[in-house]
């Protein structure tokens, strides 16, 4: 058989994306998704964890090592829709969406949650640029009051609350994290304070990862509203309860925290 030079170079290119990418199927593009990977519980760079893309739902091979800054890149890829996952020995696999336009580069930054023994809950916040500060917030039943863990009241792990927060992140991205070492009996709640920045909820990037020994078991992102947050707003973004290891979802936002705050209103750390 005679193959023109055009036919033989169609056919070459989709032998090497079968081989490259183990029978998933990625069409060549112009975008280029640019990530940093960080360790959930300290916020930094996490060295040679494997970022792979994801086409259709499956993982591909087009894949790359994060370096010493955690920072990975893959490029040619297919403008649309997608995701990118995230693996290393000893933190939970992460997948993440992302959102490809030809010609142009997108940048990613994906917390990875450390492995948890049993009993143990994570929560880890990340969101966009721009809020440049969301507060974690986690409300502890103490007889017939709470504790708050915040950025002003970090608990402790090893002790009561134990609970305690990891990370305060105060220049966008995330993560800021909570870990709660031994769950007390009684209702928990938790939210996320909009403490300074621009926008709106809907476009914040918004997103709650809940974590336990099993892996990822809750992923909530920040609802839409008509106004924008600010002092006296909806600067609060109620996400959950707990009950007996159970995550009750609310998902609402208000221009009150769910419980009685340390912080009120927004203003410079």
């Amino acid at each position: 058989m005679h193959w023109k030079n055009g036919g033989f170079l169609v056919l070459a290119a989709l032998t090497l994306a079968l081989s490259a990418c183990g029978g998933v199927v990625v069409p060549r593009g112009d975008a280029t998704l640019n990530g940093t990977v960080v360790d959930a519980t300290t916020g930094l760079p996490v060295q040679g964890a494997k970022a792979c893309f994801v086409y259709n739902g499956n993982v591909s091979q087009l894949c790359d090592n994060t370096d010493a800054n955690g920072e990975f890149v893959l490029q040619l890829l297919p403008a649309g829709d997608h995701a990118v996952q995230v693996h290393k020995g000893g933190f939970t696999v992460a997948r993440e969406s992302v959102s490809l336009t030809d010609g142009a580069a997108t940048t990613v930054r994906i917390a990875l949650n450390p492995g948890l023994s049993s009993g143990e809950l994570r929560i880890v916040l990340s969101w966009n640029a721009d809020p440049r500060d969301l507060d974690s917030h986690l409300w502890i039943p103490q007889g017939s009051g709470y504790d708050e863990v915040y950025y002003r009241s970090k608990g402790n792990c090893d002790a009561a609350p134990y609970a305690c927060l990891d990370v305060d992140d105060t220049s966008g991205y995330g993560p800021e994290t909570i870990t709660v070492a031994r769950p007390q009996t009684g209702v928990y709640s938790y939210a996320v304070h909009w403490y300074a920045g621009t926008g709106s909820w809907a476009a914040s990037g918004g997103t709650v990862h809940v974590y336990d020994a099993s892996g990822l078991i809750a992923t909530y992102t920040a609802p839409d509203n008509a106004g924008e947050p600010g002092a006296g707003g909806l600067v609060w973004w109620y996400v959950f309860d707990m009950d007996g290891g159970a995550l009750l979802p609310k998902n609402t936002l208000s221009s009150n925290p769910p419980q009685t705050s340390g912080v009120a209103s927004l203003g410079v750390k």
